[in-house]
């Protein structure tokens, strides 16, 4: 019979969440057993606790160090739920409720704290101490007392999450009156000679501080009588001395923990500024020195200790500069770049969306949208003005500038995003905004919040759940909140004359506030911005309707790409360009991933926005990621060329398969399919795809003319053999092609008649791609590395080839052909070429001489070929350690080593670096540094190009433009100081490099060429 009782009473333990023997080995300890038995009122309060166990210690602790406290107030079934539900989740508080007698006692009434109680129970309790140890631990023993009281109204419902957030900050508030005064009193007497004043800021100033905050202050003081002799510099030293005093009340470790971490450096000059100014000196600071942060930071602002007055005095002056009539849109671009910054911290970025503060849709996305419309509307509306941010969202909807729904929304995730802020630091009173990734925590979070296993699933999978809901709202709400009134604005006033009624946040918004919204979004230029939105929303149409829904989420994506304004224009050209068509719009709405790589193409490239409207077909890769998640080969490229030049003329069909093409490589690019060498080696495949279109469609129609079956039957063959970065498939997006042309006579022919054919054909390949159109070129091609250059004929047999390099070729010649390859015609014909120029490129012997012939040429180009009002340092191609240094030097190691070492003989830059390190020609060191500044300067011409800059081979010096380039780079905003310096020491690596490698310099000397 005992022993079915024990198994009983072990699984009602164990029901309640309990360990069974160590539960009742503490209730028997604590005498909390009756035959044997634990008391079931007691096991059903446990059972609901977020930890039971650490309950049941904090119970079975007060029990038997205060057994007649407990005899008194165990009855009491409402104290019962509270102490257990404190103690349940938060381990620091139940130790405290279990050894502190009073603070046990007064969980019995919860009375909401008063400021003016609570400040005279400070003061009382600093003013009865002399030590100051002892003093600390008196304020901070009331401080948690009060903070045990908070919490259990908090966890037991009486109190919701706003409720709290300000009961906490009238908390901080009393006791920073009462310190203050205190102290004041002990230092200065009956006659103070300063009037001292503390400003709340951050959560504090809000009225929603957290259990373990910074309580964020700023000290203000004046002289009392301002005409007394020395009474600024009297002043000033009292209210030094009585701050100081109170911080190091304040912030002291004691037995009973510390009262706050107040921290005051959001002064004038932080750390490095006095401690407390007059008014004055803040005016005369924010006029000349303050920093954007400064102003936004004064949105909290109010007065919470002192002499109310003073402080009221200091935020009327501060209200001129931070409501000022005009807001700068330089302002709002700080506070954005200042956003990315924090949200770019390594411990954001690893934690993700489990960091509930700073992560994506978590609590500062909810406060960063609330202050930037303050910033925008507030300046003209003084209802706006609140620093809490419930209250001012509750006044953005009151006032219709949030719809009603949506305020509600972000209210509702505030809310509970604050909710699990609460429970995550109630646990050991520490400062933390991150969701455990241990499941075991995650379970207790997710009690603490109220969730409770189900049948099939524990209560963390439903918190989970609903907290990655509430997040992704957030996201979504930050779109709809800034431009829903937008869009609502323009296109429904004109429905309104015909009697539809419009929403108020429409009714309010006028032309300047739109304007001013779209500013503070990114948009440089709101009038035009607001213009483009208003042409492509207004009407009632499908394609308007369909919009309406498409733009919040676009202007939202477009925000966020390096050129808003640009990107935006584009996205209407786009839109225009599509006609009544809404299928394009309609794949946007319900397929985000398009929006996104759309958006961040259409604001990181005028270029693209160009190809989308000029080759409709291409919206098809925004539909179908498939058709560009992998890279063309030449060969599929080839035959989509030739089944265009079936039905189309030469010229027209290989220019706008050309853009077609482009426009997928440069999508892929800029969506991060490919690397900068990936897109070189597309654009390499297409430009072969062109140049044999081109070659099979003349010998086509050249056999045509001549009533020939077949181009096999004409008396010449032809072959194009690639050079330069076309032949090391290097393409940039402004690369010429630079081949050669050779034919070789049929045999029996007539010679003359197939040498003037093999012209003929070679003059008009290179028209048909090079002819400039209405919409271009497809490619430029360029034949001046032939013999003789300009001068020599177009095409040369192979017997001529060798002629000339035998009596006439230069060294640059022998140079340029370390590239050659064939790319299209005759193949055989074309390797015999290539095979002969290798002798010549990779000769048995290369002495000293041959090397100091290049060495002077490349002198030679550097000086000549960079103009006179170019900055040598900001030339990428030429300038020093730029992408010709690095060409350069692999090149002398390939004619000195490449006749030894055939892993030297491809014709791709990085393939011989590759190699040459692996014949331990280069060291790795070495090697790395030419690989990463190549791979840099590169991609900076290509992005250089997609912004359509005129010359891709200069870094602009304007620092919008390189601002632009920077984001293109994928640097956060406000980094085009960081690229310059990246582009410099990617410069000054190269260079370093390239003058051991190529001149035989030592370290520390250096090439003066300019």
């Amino acid at each position: 019979m005992a022993a079915s009782r024990s198994r009983s009473v072990r699984a009602r333990l164990a029901a309640a969440g309990l360990d069974p023997d160590l539960a009742c080995h503490r209730l028997a300890e604590a005498d909390l057993l009756v035959d044997d038995e634990p008391d079931e009122r007691l096991l059903a309060a446990l059972s609901r606790a977020a930890e039971p166990s650490d309950a049941l210690s904090c119970l079975t602790d007060l029990a038997t160090e205060h057994p007649r406290l407990w005899q008194e107030l165990c009855p009491d079934d409402d104290w019962l739920e509270r102490l257990v539900a404190v103690a349940g989740v938060s381990r620091p508080l139940g130790d405290l409720l279990a050894r502190h007698p009073d603070a046990a006692r007064a969980l019995q009434v919860l009375e909401p704290v008063e400021v003016a109680t609570v400040a005279d129970r400070v003061a009382r309790a600093l003013l009865a101490e002399d030590d100051s140890q002892r003093q600390a631990a008196a304020v901070a023993r009331i401080r948690r007392g009060a903070t045990a009281d908070i919490a259990a109204r908090d966890l037991t419902g009486l109190a919701d999450v706003e409720e709290v957030a300000a009961e906490l900050a009238r908390l901080a508030e009393a006791v920073l009156e009462g310190t203050v005064r205190a102290v004041h009193r002990q230092i200065a007497g009956d006659t103070p000679c300063a009037r001292l004043a503390v400003i709340g800021m951050g959560k504090l100033g809000g009225h929603e501080l957290n259990y373990v905050s910074d309580v964020d202050v700023v000290f203000v003081h004046e002289p009392v009588d301002p005409d007394a002799d020395d009474a600024a510099e009297r002043a000033s030293r009292e209210a030094r001395q009585v701050f100081t005093r109170c911080l190091e009340v304040l912030n002291a470790s004691t037995t009973m923990g510390r009262a706050y971490e107040v921290d005051p450096t959001l002064r004038p000059e932080g750390r490095n500024g006095p401690l407390s100014r007059p008014v004055a000196a803040f005016v005369a600071y924010w006029e000349r020195w303050a920093k954007t942060w400064e102003f936004q930071a004064l949105l909290k602002a109010r007065p919470v200790a002192g002499d109310r007055s003073l402080g009221e005095q200091l935020l009327a002056e501060a209200e001129r500069f931070v409501w000022p009539d005009r807001l700068d849109h330089d302002v709002v671009a700080e506070i954005r770049e200042m956003k990315s910054r924090i949200e770019a911290k390594p411990e954001v970025v690893r934690h993700g969306e489990r960091q509930i503060k700073l992560g994506p849709g978590g609590i500062r996305d909810i406060e960063f949208a609330v202050q930037l419309l303050q910033l925008v509307h507030g300046r003209g509306d003084r209802s706006l003005r609140d620093p809490g941010t419930l209250p001012t969202l509750r006044a953005l909807q009151t006032n219709g500038y949030v719809a009603e729904e949506d305020a509600e929304a972000f209210a509702a995730a505030y809310r509970m995003l604050r909710t699990v802020e609460h429970r995550l630091q109630l646990a050991h009173e520490r400062r933390t905004h991150t969701i455990p990734d241990d499941p075991e925590r995650q379970e207790w979070l997710a009690r603490s919040l109220g969730y409770r296993a189900g049948v099939d699933e524990p209560a963390r999978t439903a918190f989970v759940r609903e907290l990655t809901q509430v997040q992704t709202r957030v996201k979504e709400l930050h779109a709809k909140l800034f431009y829903r009134p937008l869009l609502e604005t323009y296109a429904t006033l004109p429905a309104a004359a015909a009697g539809v009624s419009v929403p108020v946040e429409a009714r309010r918004m006028g032309d300047e506030a739109a304007q001013e919204r779209l500013e503070v979004l990114g948009f440089r230029d709101g009038r035009a911005a607001l213009r483009h939105v208003r042409a492509m929303t207004a009407g009632v149409s499908r394609r308007a309707r369909t919009l309406r829904a498409v733009l919040p989420a676009m202007l939202s994506l477009l925000q966020e790409t390096p050129d808003p304004d640009t990107g935006l224009q584009s996205f209407r050209e786009l839109v225009d360009a599509q006609g009544d068509t809404a299928k394009l719009l309609e794949h946007l709405r319900d397929h985000p991933p398009a929006s996104e790589l759309l958006a961040r193409v259409l604001g990181t490239s005028r270029v693209v926005g160009e190809l989308l409207v000029s080759q409709p077909q291409g919206i098809d890769w925004l539909r179908d990621e498939h058709l560009r998640d992998r890279p063309r080969t030449r060969d599929d490229l080839v035959r989509m060329a030739m089944a265009r030049l079936h039905w189309q003329d030469t010229t027209a069909a290989l220019r706008r398969f050309k853009r077609l093409e482009l426009l997928r490589i440069v999508l892929r690019d800029l969506a991060g399919a490919s690397t900068v060498g990936g897109v070189g080696e597309e654009l390499t495949a297409l430009g072969e795809a062109c140049l044999t279109g081109a070659l099979r469609a003349e010998l086509r129609r050249q056999a045509r003319e001549r009533g020939l079956d077949s181009p096999d039957e004409l008396p010449v063959s032809v072959a194009i053999v690639g050079m330069g970065k076309l032949g090391g498939f290097e393409l940039n997006y402004v690369s010429d092609l630079d081949v050669l042309f050779v034919h070789e006579v049929a045999d029996g022919a007539d010679r003359e008649d197939a040498n003037k054919l093999a012209l003929t054909v070679a003059g008009n390949v290179m028209r048909s791609l090079s002819d400039i159109t209405a919409e271009g070129t497809a490619f430029e091609v360029d034949a001046d590395l032939r013999p003789e250059g300009r001068s020599g004929p177009l095409s040369r047999s192979h017997p001529s080839y060798l002629s000339y390099w035998n009596r006439w070729s230069e060294p640059w010649e022998a140079q340029a052909l370390l590239k050659a390859r064939v790319v299209a015609g005759d193949r055989a014909l074309g390797q015999r070429l290539v095979d002969a120029g290798r002798q010549r490129a990779f000769p048995a012997e290369f002495g000293e001489r041959d090397a100091q012939r290049i060495r002077r040429m490349k002198a030679r180009i550097e000086k000549e070929r960079i103009p006179r009002r170019v900055d040598p340092e900001r030339h990428l191609k030429l300038g020093p350690g730029g992408i010709s240094d690095v060409e350069w030097t692999v090149q002398l190691l390939q004619q000195r080593h490449g006749h030894q070492h055939t892993e030297l003989r491809s014709p791709a830059t990085m393939v011989v670096l590759d190699g040459a390190q692996d014949a331990g020609l280069l060291e790795h060191a070495d090697a790395e540094q030419l690989r990463e500044g190549y791979r840099f300067l590169s991609l900076l011409r290509n992005r250089l190009y997609l912004l359509r800059q005129r010359d891709v081979d200069v870094v602009p010096g304007n620092p919008q433009v390189l601002e632009l380039l920077a984001r293109s780079m994928g640097y956060a905003r406000g980094g085009w100081q960081d690229l310059e310096e990246e582009r410099r020491r990617h410069q000054r690596h190269v260079r370093q490099v390239f003058d051991r490698l190529f001149y035989g310099l030592d370290a520390g000397q250096h090439t003066n060429v300019w």
